[in-house]
C-alpha cells in the first residue's frame, strides 16, 4: 500500500465497502432483494411497510461493518508503511554518517588504532540503534576478527570491538578467558564452510530461535551463569567483499559481524541481511588496509 492522507484512506474505504461477491449476492437479483426486504413478512409476520424497513436497515447495517472493517484494515496497512518507512529511512542515514566515518580513515597514509576503534564503535552503535528499532527490542551488534591472519577452521576469533551497551555488559573476565573458536561456534562454521563451497546465496547464519536449536554451539555459554546465552535470535555475516570471485583469490573473510536480539523470531532473510551484508562490504576494504598497515 502506497503511503495515503487519511481523506484518500476515508474515500478509498468507501469505494472498497460496495466491492465485492456480497453486493452482488444481495441486490444483484430482483428475487434477492425482494427476498431481503420481505425478510420481516416472511419471518416475523410484520408489515409489508415494516419489513421494508428491516431490510433496509440490515443492507446499512452491512454496510456500515463493511466500512469499518476496510478503514480498519487501510488505517493499521497505513501505520505499518509509515513505520516500515521510518526504519529504513533513519537506517538510511544513520548508515551513511558511519560510511562517511569509514571513507574519511582512508584518507590517511596511516589509520591510527583509536581513530579506527572509535569509527568501528560507532559502526556498531548505529546498527544497534537501526535493529532496535526494527525489532522493537534489545539487540547488541559485535565485529569479530581473527586473532592471527585470515578465517580457516582452526582460527581463533576476538572482539575487535561491540556497541557501547554490550561493552560494557558483556566483555567480562569470564568471556575474555575462553578461546572463541570457529569450530566451537556454529554460526562460523556454516559460514565458513559455505564460502569454501561458493554457496553465495548463504553466506550469513541466521537463527531466530536459539534455545530451541538442539545443534546450536557457542563458545560464549561459558562465560554466563547456567550456559545461558542474553539472547535468542542471531544473525552473523562474514567480513568479505559483495561481489567476489573465489577462482581469483582475491580476497580473505578477515572476520564477521554479529547481531543479536533478547527476542526470538525478529531477524529476516531479506532487508535484514542486505544491511548487515553491505555493511560487511562497506569496512572490508577499510579493515583489510589497517591490517596490511599493522603487518608492514
Amino acid at each position: 500500500m502506497k503511503k495515503e492522507s487519511l481523506g484518500k484512506i476515508l474515500l478509498l474505504s468507501w469505494k472498497s465497502t460496495f466491492t465485492g461477491n456480497l453486493w452482488k449476492w444481495l441486490i444483484g437479483s430482483a428475487s434477492t432483494l425482494f427476498g431481503l426486504l420481505l425478510l420481516g413478512k416472511n419471518f416475523f409476520n410484520t408489515t409489508v411497510e415494516n419489513s421494508i424497513y428491516i431490510g433496509i436497515s440490515i443492507l446499512l447495517i452491512i454496510f456500515l461493518i463493511r466500512y469499518l472493517l476496510f478503514f480498519s484494515i487501510n488505517v493499521i496497512q497505513l501505520i505499518h508503511y509509515t513505520y516500515k518507512e521510518s526504519v529504513y529511512g533513519d537506517a538510511i542515514i544513520l548508515l551513511r554518517d558511519s560510511f562517511s566515518k569509514i571513507h574519511s580513515l582512508r584518507k590517511f597514509d596511516q589509520i591510527e588504532d583509536k581513530d579506527f576503534i572509535e569509527t568501528m564503535v560507532i559502526f556498531c552503535n548505529n546498527l544497534k540503534v537501526i535493529f532496535d528499532k526494527k525489532t522493537k527490542n534489545k539487540c547488541s551488534v559485535s565485529i569479530k576478527v581473527p586473532v592471527k591472519g585470515h578465517v580457516n577452521e582452526s582460527t581463533k576469533v576476538i572482539n575487535l570491538c561491540r556497541d557501547s551497551v554490550a561493552t560494557k555488559i558483556r566483555d567480562t573476565n569470564d568471556y575474555q578467558k575462553l578461546n572463541h573458536t570457529i569450530i566451537g561456534n556454529t554460526a562460523y562454521q556454516k559460514i565458513l564452510n559455505n564460502i569454501l563451497k561458493e554457496n553465495k546465496e548463504q553466506l550469513y547464519y541466521l537463527n531466530n530461535n536459539i534455545s530451541f536449536s538442539a545443534d546450536y554451539e557457542n563458545t560464549s555459554k561459558d562465560s554466563y551463569e547456567n550456559g545461558k546465552l542474553p539472547y535468542e535470535s542471531e544473525l552473523v555475516y562474514p567480513l568479505i567483499p559483495h561481489l567476489w570471485d573465489s577462482k581469483s583469490k582475491n580476497f580473505e573473510c578477515i572476520g564477521f559481524i554479529c547481531i543479536d536480539c533478547n527476542t526470538k523470531d525478529v531477524f529476516d532473510e531479506k532487508y535484514d541481511v542486505a544491511i548487515i551484508s553491505g555493511v560487511a562490504d562497506g569496512i572490508y576494504d577499510t579493515i583489510t588496509l589497517r591490517n596490511n598497515q599493522k603487518i608492514n
